[in-house]
């Protein structure tokens, strides 16, 4: 198993090093078993927004390239997440607490998450 960190996925991505670019993409396509922390996703999202000025339809893209691929092995709350990312204004850490709290109940005063589809508020 190889675990990937945002590092290596940000020079993948904006090929801003193209020597590192190209290990990310070998490692991409070579090994059978990959594994991405959660936490890479809204890290993903912060550096490509505030350093690369990506747009959200590039981060969409991205997430979905990551989660379709099958030797990246992601947990559901992440896959849910990708999918809530992409369906409204949420930022992806937000996705994730979203997408951890429906099998449950969502603590959470903040309107704009206990408003999503499927989500029920504790309070």
């Amino acid at each position: 198993m190889i675990c990937l960190d945002t590092n290596a996925l940000i020079r993948f991505f904006t090929d801003d090093d193209h020597k590192k670019a190209s290990l990310v993409a070998k490692l991409l396509e070579k090994e059978k078993e990959i594994i991405i922390p959660e936490v890479v996703f809204p890290e993903i999202e912060y550096v490509l927004q505030g350093v690369y000025k990506s747009n959200r339809s590039q981060i969409i893209d991205i997430f979905k390239f990551l989660t379709s691929r099958s030797n990246i092995k992601l947990n559901q709350i992440v896959k849910k997440a990708v999918t809530l990312f992409e369906q409204t204004s949420l930022d992806m850490a937000d996705c994730l607490i979203v997408s951890h709290s429906l099998k449950g109940r969502l603590a959470s005063f903040d309107d704009q998450l206990v408003s999503v589809k499927g989500v029920r508020r504790y309070w």
